[in-house]
This record gives structure tokens, sequence and C-alpha cells, in this order.
């Protein structure tokens, strides 16, 4: 019996120690409403609107408790080089934050709200995502909650364009035939955004995005998966094959944005930007000017296995994209990127139905007939 309620004396003080710990951990602090976890707000627009801002309180306050808050641009280059992301400060008389303190009123955990204003995208530029970091520099007596002292304030604007239809029509690209310095590329990444109308129905139930046949194709469907899912075909390294398929579904009449992304390591498949699954595929290089089947496509593979639906979107890159890059980059990339190997934007063609590489390397995607487009395609959506 005393060995029974020694081991209980000792499971009591264990709690005792633990719930003294707990409370350590949250004690009373100030902090931007929603960035407990994450000190980002991300919001997409389309014209001039407003965000309201709150600060929040680990407990009621006993009296009331001014913030003072203010934009700080000086911290967009410092969160760029942490997160490894390209967000810039918005144009100089774009925005407008009027307040300059909130109130956390006594008896509440939660402000009155600050709204942040964006007044005019005229400055805005295709392609940049802005960032505005607003800060508390002071609560009185308060101590604020230092990881959660900054919101930063993301704004993409909404890009409205139009994209190719694909079925019959597809696009080649010859120049890789040719191109030497792409015949062993150790770091890749490809991505591409399209919309299915319908999945294809007859073996081999392959509906393809782009690459090349038997070496490294990005594709949705195969005998072995089901015809909705994304897969790497391919996937040659040293002459030995590594394949990947997703273990996301896709659905028709809507939007994705896929990728695949070698890192002379593993392989990756990306949906929207977020990572879905991988292969270990050992070191070497992907060789782009294989002629198999004609060789890169877009919308086209062997056999007549065509995409049908839409694209509006597709790149090349001669490095391994991280997460944060492609989620960035979604809808549109500055066309000279470090990097950027070949770059298309299926919204315009030229005299012969062409779609120009806007790189300007020369990579040219040859449309095999007339293209048709489809208008007003918004992205993010």
């Amino acid at each position: 019996m005393k060995t029974t309620y020694f081991f209980a004396l000792l499971l009591l003080l264990g709690a005792s120690y633990t719930s003294c710990r707990k409370a350590a951990a949250y004690e009373d602090a100030i902090y931007f409403t929603g960035t407990e976890q994450v000190p980002e707000t991300k919001f997409t627009i389309d014209g001039p609107s407003s965000i309201g801002l709150t600060v929040s309180s680990s407990n009621k306050v006993e009296k009331d408790v001014a913030v003072n808050i203010k934009i700080d641009s000086s911290l967009v280059s410092s969160y760029n080089k942490a997160r490894g992301t390209a967000y810039q400060f918005l144009p100089a008389g774009s925005y407008e934050l009027p307040q300059s303190s909130m109130v956390l009123r006594q008896g509440t955990s939660v402000s009155e709200q600050a709204k942040f204003s964006v007044l005019s995208l005229a400055e805005f530029k295709d392609g940049v995502i802005y960032c505005v970091p607003v800060s508390i520099t002071g609560a009185g007596n308060a101590k604020v909650l230092e990881s959660s002292r900054t919101v930063y304030l993301i704004i993409n604007r909404t890009i409205i364009t139009q994209a190719v239809t694909l079925s019959p029509n597809y696009f080649t690209v010859p120049g890789f035939l040719t191109a030497i310095s792409v015949a062993s590329v150790p770091r890749l990444s490809m991505e591409c955004r399209i919309f299915v109308n319908q999945f294809q129905t007859a073996n081999p139930f392959i509906s393809s995005i782009m690459g090349i046949e038997e070496n490294f194709l990005l594709r949705l469907g195969d005998v072995s998966i089901a015809n909705n899912q994304l897969q790497l075909a391919g996937g040659v390294i040293n002459g030995k094959s590594h394949p990947v398929s997703s273990k996301a579904f896709f659905a028709t009449g809507q939007w994705y944005h896929v990728a695949v992304v070698y890192n002379n390591s593993t392989i990756s498949l990306y949906v929207n930007g977020v990572l879905d699954n991988y292969t270990d595929a050992g070191s070497g290089g992907v060789d782009l000017t294989g002629s198999y089947s004609g060789g890169f496509h877009i919308g086209f593979s062997a056999g007549g296995r065509l995409l049908n639906g839409y694209v509006s979107e597709a790149r090349v890159w001669t490095k391994a994209l991280s997460a944060s890059e492609l989620q960035n980059n979604l809808c549109i990339v500055d066309p000279t990127a470090k990097d950027l190997l070949a770059y298309w934007r299926f919204n315009a063609a030229d005299a012969s139905g062409n779609v120009t590489d806007l790189t300007g390397h020369g990579y040219t995607a040859v449309a095999a007939r007339a293209p048709v487009w489809v208008p007003g395609v918004r992205c993010p959506k």
C-alpha cells in the first residue's frame, strides 16, 4: 500500500509541475489576432478592398489597453530572406491605414477593428505579390507576444487573361531537340496551369500535360492508376526510371497548378503549390533533348494522348523550385527570373499561331493547329 501511495504522490507532483509549466507558457500577452500559428494573412483582390485588423489578449484585460500599430516597410526584405519569397511593398499612394492604435476594452480579449485599405491597383505590376507588415509598437505595460508582434498582409491581385484550348490542338517545342545545354539538367522544375473538361476514358487513359514521352512526362492517368491522377511518367535519371503518381485525384471543371520538381535527389509532385508525393531518384541529369515521339510537347504525347481541356501557363526551370516559390507564382512569373529556361503564357500567339517563349531563349511552342482561345480566365480562382 505504501508503494501505491508513493507513486500516487509522484503523479500528483508531476501533474502540479506540468500545470505550472503550462501556466508559465500561457502568460498574458497581446498579439495580432490570427497570427498564433502563421504571421501571414493572405487575400486576393481585383479592385479597391479593405481588411479589418484586430489585436487579441490571451486573457480578458482588467482595464482598457491602447495598442499602438504602424506599417513598417523595412521588414519586407528581412521577411523575404527568411521565407525565400520575393514580395514587394505596395506602391506609394495605393493604400492607407488611418488608425495608429486600437483599444482592448476592459473585460474583453479582442480589440476594436483598424481598417487597412488598398485604394488603387493602378500601379500594381503583373506577377508581383505585395507584402505590408503591420507591427505593434506599444501596448502600455502589457506584454507583446514577439512572434505575433507583426502581421504580414500578403496581397495578390487577380489576373484576368485567356487560355488556349487543347485537344485537338497541342504544342511542340522543337528548340529543345538541339539545345546541348539541356541534355543533362541536374535540377529541373516543370509547372503548368491546366483545366480539364474530360478525362480520357479509353485505354491507356492518359491525358498528357507537358514533357517527353518515355523520358520525363507530366500527365494524368495511366493503365496502372486512375485517369484523374497526376503522374510523372519516365522520370529517367542515369538510364533508370523513377515514376511517381499523385495521392490527389483531380476533378473536371476547375483550374489546377501542377508541377514536378527534381532536386538531384528526389522527384516531387506538387498540386497548387503543395507537396503531394515524391520518390527517391538519386543524382544525375534530365535529358530535355529526347526525340521520342517528336520530343517535348505540351498537351500531347505518343499515340495521340491529348489533354481535353485548356492551358494558360507552362514553364521549365533549371532549378528545383521550393513550395513557397511555386505558391507565389501560381498565376504568373517574371520572365527574366534567374534559372527560368522557358516560359509560355498561352494568352496570345504570333501570326503562325505559335506561342513565344517569354524568356527570350527562343524555345517557341509550335502549335499543331490554329489556336482557339478561352477568354475571361481568372487567377487565382
